[in-house]
């Protein structure tokens, strides 16, 4: 047998082999998928007498290319001349050589992120567009969108979603980077299918130079990459795709589905192989993941299997609260490293970054060693560090390093000229920054002066309405007033969605430490006061300094293992024997948005779970809470519908307390169900209103919007209302005239 085809499966021979035509490697979460491609293009060389130059290899991070051509590259000697990249510097090596035909110059330079932010705030600038209400990255992440569907600007008037100061901008920003031969990395596709669209010979070049193509991550592909490949495919058509439909997890940022499920309308004599044997997972774990994506009805029939076989049972544990729930991984981890598990082949996952906070404080305080992937530490986001220094700043009005963090976030057109004069009158003064604030915007003209008193009057009127509401409401109220929950929802991207949860998060933070840990902190300290009758400020005052001793933490201990934490999404690709999913719930996991935006939305969330549930080798945990407080209020989440797609024989529910499923909430996962539609958890909203009308639990109401309901707990001046499960429940001030009594 050929060395190249030893230790391989009948499956994965096959795909090495079939080299001529359309070939699409279906290759299941674990299959050994880089190694079929490495010893695929290996096999061509060795095999076939295919010039290695001759062969292209496109991945879609520097990582994987670099570790694809060292694979391949120990296969053959041959390796190191075969063209192994990501799409990005394929294109800039394309365009390197023929961008004149084009207009450009070939030594053409890229923006980075902060250029094209800069960029674009001058462009509103100039077009008299207000940054605050559409701001930069709003547009950058628009016109990103436009070219990954090969949108120019005049290609966009009839689209819906583009409006006229889009058009405008965008004409602008092309406008710029072209006199100044500029490219962003969204052009570099782009121009790349336009040079071939425009230019036959230079098209011709490169089919002719890439007689074998292999593309991996097949299904991450958008709309501009897939027409890369189908050009430079379009004469010989030796065409190899490699990915999984079932881990289309990106659609947020482009990716298309659907390029992967159309390959055999593409090429009508396409082969396609399917890798179905797992190396990684025990049966059991593949089961459940077989068991959740069935339920897709989008998506290539797969059914994974391992011959490491069956394993343990999922431990499915339901938990009070999410504390509780972080509780009980800690306990779990300790109890699994006195057992002999290494804290490094461990994992907690998460849907979103804000899930992280509750993991760090605990770990942090039960001295449980972990690293953070995929982002900054909880209290270290950009987003939440600013919001600390609104707050410390509100509260000591001398803290002149909040001020100068905060004095111009988000943008207020007070500049470093200004703030240096600030600094000169302070010190002359012997006072702070932001008491000398009037002072200077009196001896200022025009613009500066409105600017300067608009910024004290904010900080000045929230300390004064600082002890008229709660810690939480209070929050709330200095995101708003500072305009820095305004300005986010306007930028409406990926990124600023992440922002407005960790500050939500944030506000749950402060909800639970007023109600549960206050307490304990003023025992422990023996402070002479109760919590209830402290002040908002004595209580800001202890939460800011109970943030600073978790944020002083060091990371002195680089080394060493650790536990890691991390979304799903930077999971994939990645493994480890023990894996936590957490927060398995409605509302959550999916999300509230996906199941609002539909069926498609709820099917790529389900893609995630499998994606999930494949990252673990020998054990998978899957937590949820019956209550989880969300932006100050507590909600009661039914358990997710993944779990309830897993079949009973998978699970060992031994964690569960039978009571817990008798709240109306949640339903035992233990029972063997069939997928079936399920309605979105009940919210309990806070609605601001006034009166003194008295309310008793089980009176009979009505609202003018929502409609009947049934009074749940009443204190008087708020009352809590169930309304149908279209609308949840409600608390609202008792006296709000809305609110009528019904027989």
């Amino acid at each position: 047998m050929n060395p190249l085809l030893k230790h391989m499966n009948e499956r994965q021979q096959k795909a090495i082999q079939q080299t001529d035509g359309p070939l699409l490697i279906l290759a299941g979460a674990g299959s050994g998928k880089t190694r079929v491609v490495t010893h695929r293009i290996a096999y061509l060389i060795e095999e076939m007498n295919v010039a290695p130059w001759n062969i292209l290899a496109i991945t879609f991070t520097n990582k994987a290319a670099r570790e694809m051509k060292e694979r391949t590259s120990t296969l053959t000697p041959d390796g190191e001349n075969v063209w192994i990249s990501t799409f990005h510097s394929m294109c800039v090596s394309i365009l390197r050589r023929h961008i004149d035909l084009l207009g450009y110059e070939k030594n053409f330079a890229i923006l980075d992120d902060a250029d094209q932010i800069s960029l674009l705030k001058q462009i509103l600038k100039d077009l008299n567009i207000d940054p605050k209400k559409m701001p930069p990255k709003y547009f950058l992440a628009r016109i990103s969108e436009a070219k990954n569907d090969l949108l120019m600007p005049e290609d966009i008037t009839a689209e819906p979603f583009m409006a006229d100061s889009l058009k405008r901008v965008y004409e602008s920003y092309q406008t710029v980077l072209k006199n100044h031969n500029r490219l962003d990395f969204d052009d570099l596709l782009m121009l790349t299918v336009g040079l071939f669209k425009e230019n036959p010979d230079v098209l011709e070049y490169y089919q002719q130079k890439f007689k074998y193509i292999h593309v991996d991550e097949y299904q991450d592909t958008n709309h501009t990459q897939y027409q890369i490949v189908k050009l430079l495919a379009g004469n010989h058509r030796n065409i190899c795709v490699v990915g999984d439909s079932d881990q289309s997890i990106y659609s947020w940022r482009g990716a298309d589905i659907t390029n992967i499920l159309n390959f055999e309308k593409d090429y009508e004599d396409a082969t396609v192989i399917k890798l179905e044997q797992n190396y990684r997972s025990t049966q059991n774990i593949l089961d459940a993941a077989n068991d959740v994506i069935s339920n897709n009805p989008v998506g290539y029939e797969k059914h994974l299997f391992s011959e490491l076989g069956k394993g343990s049972k999922i431990c499915t544990k339901q938990n009070f609260s999410a504390g509780s729930e972080v509780e009980y991984v800690a306990s779990k981890i300790k109890h699994l490293v006195n057992a002999g598990t290494s804290h490094d082949d461990m994992v907690i996952l998460y849907r979103t970054n804000s899930q992280s906070r509750l993991f760090e404080q605990h770990f942090m305080k039960q001295n449980i060693p972990y690293r953070l992937v995929g982002g900054l530490s909880y209290f270290k986001r950009q987003e939440i560090k600013d919001l600390v220094a609104f707050l410390r700043l509100i509260t000591n009005t001398s803290d002149d390093f909040s001020f100068d963090r905060i004095v111009n976030v988000p943008a207020r057109g007070i500049g470093r000229t200004t703030v240096g004069k600030l600094t000169t009158l302070a010190l002359e003064m012997n006072a702070s920054k932001l008491d000398v604030l009037p002072r200077l915007a009196k001896d200022s003209q025009g613009g500066i002066a409105s600017k300067l008193f608009h910024f004290h009057r904010i900080i000045i009127e929230l300390k004064e309405k600082m002890n008229q509401l709660s810690l939480p409401d209070f929050i709330d109220l200095v995101l708003e007033e500072t305009d820095y929950v305004p300005f986010l929802k306007a930028e409406a991207t990926i990124e600023s969605r992440s922002r407005l949860e960790n500050l939500e998060e944030f506000k749950t933070m402060a909800a639970t430490f007023e109600k549960d840990q206050l307490a304990d902190i003023i025992e422990l300290e023996e402070m002479e006061i109760s919590p209830d009758e402290m002040t908002t400020h004595q209580k800001l005052e202890i939460l800011l300094t109970d943030i600073a001793l978790q944020t002083d933490v060091t990371d002195a201990d680089k080394e060493g293992e650790k536990v890691t934490l991390m979304t799903i999404h930077s999971a994939k690709g990645l493994e480890f024997d023990t894996v936590f999913l957490v927060g398995f719930e409605e509302g959550l996991f999916p999300l509230h948005a996906a199941i609002e935006e539909g069926p498609e939305a709820v099917e790529e969330e389900r893609r995630l779970a499998y994606v999930a549930i494949t990252r673990a080798k020998k054990q998978l945990y899957l937590t949820h809470a019956k209550s989880r407080m969300h932006l100050g209020h507590q909600n009661y989440n039914k358990v997710s519908r993944f779990l309830g797609e897993i079949k009973a024989e998978r699970l060992d529910c031994q964690d569960h307390q039978v009571s817990s499923f008798s709240n109306g909430f949640t339903k035992p996962p233990s029972l063997p169900t069939k997928p079936k539609k399920q309605t979105v958890a009940p919210k309990v909203s806070a609605v601001s209103l006034s009166g003194d009308k008295t309310f008793k639990n089980g009176d009979k109401v009505s609202h003018d919007t929502w409609g009947d309901g049934v009074v749940v707990s009443a204190d008087g001046k708020t009352v809590t209302i169930a309304f149908s499960a279209e609308h949840g429940i409600k608390k609202l001030m008792a006296g709000h005239p809305a609110i009528k009594a019904r027989s």
